[in-house]
């Protein structure tokens, strides 16, 4: 049997609409796009977690003074205002995970709407209905079959661009972001560990704790004072370092996040607003 032009394209653009009818009521699609934005909203949780940490030890360490008497000289030091810039950094990017969170908490409430079993089997079954329609329509006015072409398409953008925007964000951060985001992790939790112990030691040089010792102790006290004092150079130095690895490493998780959490979403919301506004005014028949 030989088939014309037309009938191609009807079984063409039929098979498209059953194609996507077996997608709609498929789980598998969007357990998937589920299991990803929870990945994101944990990592996001996780990284929030961690700044929230360092701010913490920071603010310890800023406000520890270490009083030491080299030679009998009382000296009072605060080292840990070298780390002001980034812990300022720091309140900022928590301000930032939190509107990367809240992105995803509101991308996975979207999800749950538009993958719901109702929404799912109601788009199928448009879909399969149009199927039919595409073998039936030659007696359909060109207005109405144009209504419900763009009807559906309209369906379809809110059927399937959320998940749609799930896994390409889930590629993207696999293929270019995770080794940014795994090192700064790393990285970060690292320089939270090493300044629990520098806040550590300087409590340890504290030399005026309101406590009777014995001469022996004091003595010591004094002589851990003037040697610590005259390694003080390399205790900022330590401190100028880790604060320009956090700063340096917080700014990569910025840019993880905005960019799989903001930029991207705001990328897909733009097209499928773009192509909801396309299939109303375009003309699928003339």
């Amino acid at each position: 049997m030989h088939l014309t032009k037309s009938q191609y394209q009807k079984i063409l653009i039929s098979l498209c609409f059953l194609l996507l009818a077996v997608l709609s009521v498929n789980q598998l699609f969007d357990k998937y796009a589920e299991q990803y934005t929870q990945q994101g909203l944990q990592r996001s949780i996780s990284a929030f977690a961690i700044a929230k940490s360092l701010n913490g030890v920071i603010s310890v360490v800023q406000g520890t003074e270490v009083a030491v008497e080299p030679a009998g000289i009382g000296l009072v030091l605060t080292p840990g205002q070298i780390l002001d810039p980034a812990n300022d950094l720091i309140e900022r990017f928590s301000w930032v995970m939190l509107v990367c969170s809240t992105s995803l908490g509101i991308q996975s409430i979207l999800l749950v709407i538009f993958s719901s079993f109702y929404f799912s089997i109601m788009v199928a079954a448009l879909l399969v209905l149009m199927a039919v329609f595409v073998w039936n329509d030659e007696k359909a006015p060109v207005r109405l079959k144009n209504i419900v072409y763009r009807a559906i398409a309209f369906v379809i953008v809110l059927r399937f661009f959320i998940p749609l925007m799930a896994i390409s964000s889930e590629g993207l951060y696999v293929g270019y972001l995770e080794s940014s985001y795994v090192e700064s992790t790393s990285q970060l939790e690292q320089a939270n560990k090493l300044l629990v112990e520098l806040g550590e030691e300087n409590d340890q040089l504290r030399t005026d704790d309101g406590k009777d010792v014995s001469w022996y102790e004091l003595m010591k006290r004094h002589i851990n004072a003037a040697i610590e004092s005259m390694d003080i150079d390399r205790r900022v130095e330590q401190l100028k370092v880790e604060a320009d690895k956090i700063t340096k490493y917080i700014i990569d998780l910025i840019v993880v996040f905005v960019i799989q959490t903001i930029l991207l979403p705001l990328l897909f919301l733009w097209l499928s607003v773009k192509l909801i506004k396309a299939s109303l005014v375009f003309r699928f028949f003339n």
